[in-house]
């Protein structure tokens, strides 16, 4: 009777140090990459988020008739001042013929119509290019007052943490979104070298 030996089978100390090592490689490679994949994304989130949301003010000012505003904030009560919309932002009509445009919301206001409130955006900075910003659109979806209105442009960026312009890198690049009188809404990626803050 022949007896047929069975080795053991397993991994050799030589074979286990080659796989950690190529998973090693790998890891090294494919995490910076993920990690910016991430970080693109939320760029992109962010930069959504405001395009459809300034795009739907404007369609409900022409669908309303009547002006329709948008302004940043922090706790969808009250518009804040400054130019930073990472903290949030509200959309807001008003009653039929008690539209003031180009004024602050005030939930205390039975006038103040709250359309949409869209919450703090994480790991971006959202920095608009004017001070105390309130933008307004009228019935026929341009910026209001027509006569002194402005193209106004909005640029964002990743932010690790803390607050103030992002930064806008090769691998991560930062999205500027420009706003003309008309209305209409536009975006573009930010070259090289460009800050994270409307010139």
């Amino acid at each position: 009777m022949n007896r047929i030996s069975h080795k053991p089978r397993g991994f050799t100390l030589i074979e286990l140090m080659v796989t950690l090592a190529v998973v090693a490689v790998l890891a090294i490679i494919a995490v910076p990459n993920f990690r910016d994949a991430i970080h693109r994304s939320a760029v992109s989130s962010a930069s959504n988020a405001l395009l459809a949301d300034l795009s739907y003010a404007r369609t409900e000012a022409v669908n309303r008739g009547q002006a329709v505003s948008v302004c940043p904030s922090t706790d969808g009560t009250s518009c804040n001042a400054g130019t930073a919309f990472d903290t949030g932002w509200i959309i807001y009509a008003y009653t039929p013929g008690n539209a003031k445009p180009n004024t602050a919301y005030d939930a205390a206001d039975g006038t103040n119509l709250l359309l949409r409130y869209t919450q703090q955006r994480q790991g971006v900075s959202i920095q608009a290019g004017t001070g105390g910003l309130i933008l307004s659109f009228d019935a026929q979806g341009q910026q209001m007052p027509s006569a002194s209105a402005t193209a106004q442009s909005f640029v964002i960026c990743y932010r690790d943490s803390g607050t103030g312009a992002g930064a806008n890198t090769s691998s991560v690049p930062g999205t500027q979104l420009n706003l003309s009188t008309a209305g209409s809404v536009s975006t573009a990626t930010l070259t090289a070298g460009a800050t994270c803050t409307p010139g």
